[in-house]
């Protein structure tokens, strides 16, 4: 079956779902409620209701830098994946690194990297189930209460720590009553997202919640050689969710969760770019083998080769159970989920119609993980707590197979494909706690501790795919290469071999070819303690000293030396943060600032590897570095009906000790260079949200809102890396909302990137070629009808 006979299929099949829905839904009975979220006037006031310290309390009482939407608000502003949520979220960066791997970066706190068995610095969270790596965060939002963003460590409340922060998607739950809703997208390129849902109880005492959405839509990306080729970009993803809720006593229950994702969608093709645009000349400019066009500022032309068009093939489901006792006046609650995910992707990274950069992806995911937490949260006499335990397994296998015939290696070497094959096994066990006493009327003093154990195990090996490998190690790199450096002579090896040489002093292996064996272990104590005071009424004021950290990990990419598949460093942050958080509800105000410095020692970090063919991206640490700034926000109604709200994250971050590899080594040299000065990646200085809106009553029972969202990103370092750098840029999308005051139906207009500017997130060298953008979306635009009775 092509993609494009499956998308009509499955165009057609969304709206035949969707009609059926709304269908349904107009013969409902009772309405869907928003049961985490105040009223729209108590939004306003920062009241939306949150659990991010695993207890149910408003976003403005919590001494933390958090940030909560609610799932009507990412509905209204057409966030529908992961990879979009700094468009609601200043200081959060994220941007695609060409691979079909998201990279999360929070208050300059990121790991730039495209390993499929690597995690993320920014934790992950659905449903309070950790997800264990950022390949698996890209399926859909649909039917979705809240997102949470806590910034900073949250060690001491959560089973698996992170140095950035936490990302937490909370699902609609089953309700009481019956409830029903549907919702219905059109927009350019031919672009379907159609969702619905159905809640209610099904016996006494259990409650039953089915969602589910579709994804569909045509390519938008042009090739710049081909341009009556068929567009890259199609979208194809079927997501379905079930929850089964059952009462087992007062205040204790059991929820159930099932979820599965399929996803058949076409990958974004980067753009190549003309190194003398970006100020390079002579051979830094970068010559290219073969004819390559350009990219002349056109967001919509990328270049990709026709038989090795983008594409993924991916399948994700999961299940979970959560378990609350009520124990006189503790709560016992229990987490038990596994997560499977299979991925065959195809990326073609050299930006031409060239095979130079060319790669396939078949990935294997599961993870099983366990909480168990006892909690005194009544804090009726002023002292509240949590202790928890946390265990995960996860482990990962993939075959990554490199192609490479029209590169540098391809024509004057003759390496033509590569395979690198791995299994990586993770174990983590955790224990943590938490307390919150109140001292005096106003005053509270928080205090955490938390102690992880974490173990990697890597197994693995760059593989000959077709002979051309073996060819090269055997007649050219053994008897010039080796030989002539006085390094250990191993034996020829066979096709299909290992090609990975031993080049580590001491090892027993040392000279040899042969898979990688790797482990390591991780025990680290954190810690936090804080303080809350209440000024005034309505005023909230807090300080707190916090420590993370992200256990090391290994190089799932390429690799021609086994030091390059040597264990890299666990990092370690210490966070220090004062703030304050106001309301005022006579004059419709609500406002909060924090300022934050962090101590950053061992950074992961993209570094060079200095090999026999060349130099190789991997994975290194940065000793020393520093990150201070700025969060603020501030909610305003001046009018009854007038709106606004704006946001922002001041940056500075700065390398204070790195000696680094320069790209300009060349085997067996390695020159380095100073590092220290220079900015970290992905952290623009100024990340700014302003969204002015404004609602009319129409008649006795309509209204009509219209909003705007403006969008600022200043530019980045690139980490001194020029080709790395990144432009600042501004984006306006912009929403026009009629509909039913009850909340019974709205019938919407909305524009994305309404201005069509052109801009990117990503930018660096395509493997062996060219410089490289992958260009954010064009303007859209389109309409959004919901129901729900």
């Amino acid at each position: 079956m092509t993609t494009g006979t499956r998308g009509t299929r499955l165009t057609r099949w969304a709206l035949t779902a969707a009609a059926l829905a709304l269908s349904a839904v107009a013969h409902a009975k009772t309405a869907e409620t928003a049961d985490a979220t105040a009223v729209e006037g108590g939004q306003a006031s920062g009241d939306i209701i949150v659990t991010a310290q695993r207890r149910s309390q408003t976003a403005s009482s919590i001494g933390i830098a958090i940030t909560a939407i609610s799932g009507e608000t990412l509905s209204e502003k057409g966030i529908t994946t992961a990879d979009q949520l700094w468009q609601v979220m200043p200081g959060l960066f994220v941007k695609d690194s060409g691979y079909g791997v998201p990279n999360y970066t929070l208050r300059g706190v990121g790991f730039e990297n495209y390993f499929v068995n690597s995690s993320s610095t920014v934790g992950l969270y659905a449903d309070e189930v950790a997800i264990p790596y950022p390949v698996m965060s890209r399926g859909a939002f649909f039917d979705l209460e809240r997102i949470e963003v806590l910034k900073g460590p949250q060690g001491d409340l959560y089973g698996r720590n992170t140095t950035a922060g936490q990302i937490n998607l909370i699902a609609a739950k089953p309700t009481r009553d019956f409830h029903a809703g549907a919702s219905i997208e059109y927009g350019s390129f031919y672009t379907t997202n159609a969702e619905g849902f159905v809640s209610g109880p099904v016996s006494n005492g259990v409650q039953v919640r089915l969602a589910g959405a579709a994804n569909i839509s045509s390519g938008w990306q042009r090739s710049l050689s081909r341009p009556n080729d068929k567009p890259l970009g199609d979208k194809s993803q079927i997501s379905l969710r079930g929850q089964v809720n059952i009462d087992l006593a007062p205040d204790s229950s059991l929820l159930l969760r099932g979820y599965w994702i399929d996803d058949d969608s076409d990958n974004v093709a980067p753009t190549p770019v003309d190194g003398h645009q970006i100020g390079l000349a002579g051979a830094q400019a970068r010559a290219t083998t073969g004819t390559v066009r350009f990219s002349s500022g056109d967001n919509r032309v990328a270049d990709w080769t026709p038989a090795f068009r983008p594409h993924r093939n991916n399948r994700q489901e999961g299940v979970s159970g959560t378990l609350n006792l009520a124990l006189g006046g503790l709560t016992l609650t229990s987490i038990t989920a596994y997560d499977h995910f299979k991925r065959d992707e195809t990326n073609d990274f050299d930006g031409a119609d060239q095979s130079d950069s060319n790669a396939r992806n078949i990935s294997d995911i599961s993870a099983f993980s366990q909480e168990v937490r006892l909690a005194d949260q009544n804090a009726q006499d002023g002292l509240s707590w949590i202790l928890g335990g946390y265990y995960s397994s996860d482990r990962v296998r993939e075959d990554y197979r490199f192609f490479m015939p029209d590169s540098f290696f391809g024509n004057v070497l003759g390496i033509n494909a590569l395979n690198t094959r791995y299994r990586q096994k993770t174990t983590s066990l955790a224990g943590f706690a938490h307390g919150e006493a109140r001292v005096t009327q106003g005053l509270t003093l928080i205090g955490g501790v938390r102690v992880t154990r974490e173990t990697r195990r890597f197994a693995g090996c760059t593989y000959d795919l077709d002979g051309s490998l073996t060819g090269f190690v055997n007649t050219i790199l053994i008897p010039n290469v080796i030989r002539g450096q006085g390094l250990p002579v191993p034996a020829n090896i066979p096709p299909g071999g290992c090609s990975v040489y031993d080049d580590r002093t001491g090892s027993p292996t040392y000279g040899t070819f042969a898979d990688a064996e790797e482990r390591a272990a991780t025990t680290k104590w954190m810690g936090k303690g804080g303080v809350e005071y209440e000024a005034a009424p309505g005023t909230l004021l807090y300080a707190n000293v916090s420590t993370g950290f992200k256990s090391g990990g290994f190089n799932g990419a390429n690799a021609n030396l086994k030091s390059q598949q040597s264990a890299y460093r666990a990092e370690r942050l210490i966070a220090y943060e004062a703030g304050v958080k106001a309301t005022l509800r006579d004059l419709g105000f609500y406002a909060e600032a924090s300022a934050f410095y962090y101590d950053y020692r061992n950074k992961q970090t993209n570094g060079t590897a200095v090999t026999f063919v060349g130099n190789i991206t991997g994975i290194t640490n940065i000793p020393k570095s520093r990150i201070y700034g700025v969060d603020a926000l501030l909610r305003w109604t001046p009018l009854p009906g007038a709106s606004i709200e704006a946001s922002g994250t001041w940056l500075e971050s700065k390398i204070l000790r790195w000696t680094a590899v320069s790209p300009l080594s060349g085997f067996p040299t390695v020159r380095t260079y100073d590092a220290a000065g220079i900015a970290l990646p992905n952290t623009p200085r100024w990340s700014i949200n302003v969204s002015p809106s404004y609602r009319v009553e129409v008649g006795s029972s309509l209204f009509v809102k219209a909003g705007v969202d403006y969008l600022y990103r200043s530019s980045t370092s690139g980490a001194g890396n020029v080709f790395q750098q990144t432009p600042g840029y501004d984006l306006v999308n912009a929403q026009l909302t009629l509909g039913d005051r009850d909340g019974a139906w709205h019938f919407g207009l909305w524009g994305r990137n309404i201005f069509d500017k052109y801009y990117y997130n990503y930018a660096g060298i395509g493997g062996n070629s060219n410089y490289l953008r992958v260009v954010g979306s064009p303007a859209t635009f389109g309409v959004r009808m919901s129901v729900a009775l």
